[in-house]
């Protein structure tokens, strides 16, 4: 997350965001929010889904738009995004936390799907700021609004306080023990993920695709 952005990374990342995506709001959260106890917290997340796949209120269109777009912006085809297939070390990464959100704690299957947007709410420093974007592929605020826009929502949907009300429902060692475990799991998925992309986007850079 901290090495320089090249413009193959990018596109690699953009890529390979396209289907994770999907997988998020398609199996991974569907996994875990039918066991959630927590009504809040399940309607929330469907409220995510929905923000995310089919209408957000506030920008009048889905964020998967708004990745399209974000796509065309830095050279991608509709054709490559509409025919995207995850990288061998990505698979992995979805099989990982699929599995998570279906077989441990529900708790542990919200961190699988929500670990990046946390992280990311926490760095002080990271390639997803709409900035380094700007630089990397000479583009304007416009053209990097699905970054501006996300540093938002990402909050809103994995922040500090999102989590805290969550922890309520860890009254005892064990149940935190699964969570902790499931938690190392869905990091060592996160590495495999970024790995896939940085050595798609590295292959990229060498044609210079």
């Amino acid at each position: 997350m901290d090495e320089p952005l090249t413009r193959g990374r990018g596109r690699a990342f953009l890529l390979q965001h396209i289907p994770r995506n999907r997988l998020y709001s398609a199996v991974i959260r569907p996994a875990w929010i039918s066991r959630c106890p927590d009504l809040a917290m399940v309607r929330k997340t469907i409220g995510q889904m929905r923000e995310e796949l089919v209408y957000d209120d506030q920008i009048s269109q889905p964020h998967t738009t708004l990745l399209w777009q974000a796509g065309r912006n830095v050279g991608l085809t509709d054709e490559q995004m509409n025919t995207v297939k995850p990288v061998p070390l990505v698979e992995v990464a979805f099989n990982v936390w699929e599995n998570i959100a279906r077989t441990r704690h529900w708790i542990a299957g919200w961190l699988a799907s929500s670990v990046d947007e946390f992280i990311l709410t926490a760095l002080p420093k990271h390639n997803f700021r709409a900035e380094v974007w700007k630089r990397t592929f000479n583009l304007n605020d416009e053209q990097v609004f699905f970054f501006t826009y996300h540093s938002k929502a990402d909050d809103e949907h994995a922040g500090r306080k999102v989590w805290e009300p969550i922890a309520r429902h860890l009254p005892n060692e064990k149940e935190r023990r699964e969570v902790f475990d499931g938690m190392a799991l869905a990091l060592t998925a996160l590495k495999l993920f970024y790995q896939g992309i940085c050595e798609l986007g590295d292959e990229m850079d060498r044609h210079g695709v």
